[in-house]
């Protein structure tokens, strides 16, 4: 097994990312300090520099004395990333006081419930869920067509196990003509039976095929998927070829993919080792680690199972869990909702 290192994002990136909430808001006329603090953060950022980027964004508030929509959201964003919900969930509170719209208060709110619901899985804590909720709450009343709103909700009350009412906001979220078809269909399927709604979420990814074409999670939508992570160079993966591939070989095709994200470097030799080994299923190469990332990969091979709805139900580094016995399972329970993906 083949370890690398990462940078661990929020692990409420699996909830933010499922939903089309855009990060960032207009840029808007800055101090030019308070602009120059800010994009110092950013190279901090992108450098993964992240306590550093925290505090040139701490200082730009500061040099705006506090009145900083933009400094605030940035801050937000860090504090996902570095895993401290916390002080995320303070921080969005904030920005959704200052918030100029109804819509960018909304969207603050939706982050500060998120970050509540973050807190929970740390700490299991139920009067953070019922926070959250209200929080929630009051963000459908800021921004009545936002569907990722209802569906973050239904999630919160079906972990409270307040069922009648997670029902009532899935289909609110299936309703909303605003909603994906891929959510929407989710929305159903949570609406038909709320225990599917109190799993874990995968997040929300894109990347192309080597022709071009696009894979997303919401492309991906009524399936069930095993996503491998794995390299050319890294023994155990090249290991547990057969096995992967074998899985792929014997499933519905109609209800299964498997998706092959690699961290190879050289794409000639990644396509040549595909070619000579005959691999199936769909193959892409992660060179920014962007999915790893995502899905929180540190080493490699790594396996994520995920339902027809998008739930991650089995994570496992190496050929550990019953993969296939997963599979089989998730295959054999009767066919779900779908929709005509876009």
């Amino acid at each position: 097994m083949k370890n690398r290192n990462v940078v661990p994002p929020a692990l409420l990136a699996i909830f933010l990312a499922l939903f089309s909430c855009p990060l960032f808001s207009q840029s808007t006329s800055l101090d030019p300090a308070v602009r120059a603090a800010l994009d110092e953060g950013k190279k901090f950022e992108q450098r993964h520099q992240l306590t550093s980027a925290l505090d040139s964004d701490r200082k730009a508030l500061k040099l705006a004395k506090g009145k900083c929509v933009e400094c605030l959201e940035t801050i937000v964003n860090l504090q996902f990333k570095m895993e401290i919900p916390k002080d995320a969930a303070a921080s969005a509170a904030g920005w959704a006081a200052q918030a100029p719209t109804p819509s960018e208060k909304a969207k603050a709110e939706y982050f500060q419930a998120s970050a509540l619901l973050l807190q929970n899985k740390q700490k299991h804590n139920d009067a953070l869920l019922v926070q959250a909720d209200e929080v929630l709450k009051r963000a459908a009343a800021d921004n009545p067509s936002d569907p990722a709103i209802h569906m973050l909700d239904g999630r919160v009350l079906a972990i409270l196990k307040k069922d009648a009412e997670a029902k009532s906001e899935f289909v609110a979220c299936a309703a909303n003509p605003e909603a994906s078809a891929a959510d929407c269909m989710r929305a159903k399927n949570f609406a038909a039976d709320v225990n599917l709604a109190r799993g874990e979420p995968a997040p929300a990814f894109s990347i192309k095929k080597p022709d071009g074409t696009t894979i997303t999670l919401d492309s991906l939508a009524g399936k069930v998927v095993l996503i491998d992570f794995w390299a050319t160079w890294c023994p155990a993966c090249v290991k547990d070829l057969d096995y992967i591939q074998s899985i792929a070989e014997e499933a519905d095709k109609d209800r299964f993919v498997l998706l092959g994200v690699s961290d190879d470097s050289n794409e000639e030799t990644w396509k040549r080792y595909q070619l000579e080994n005959s691999m199936i299923g769909l193959q892409v190469r992660d060179t920014g680690h962007s999915i790893a990332d995502l899905f929180h990969v540190g080493a490699i091979p790594t396996y994520v199972i995920l339902d027809s709805n998008g739930m991650v139900q089995l994570r496992t580094t190496g050929a550990e869990g019953d993969l296939r016995a997963k599979v089989r399972s998730l295959l054999a329970k009767p066919a779900i909702q779908t929709a005509s993906m876009p």
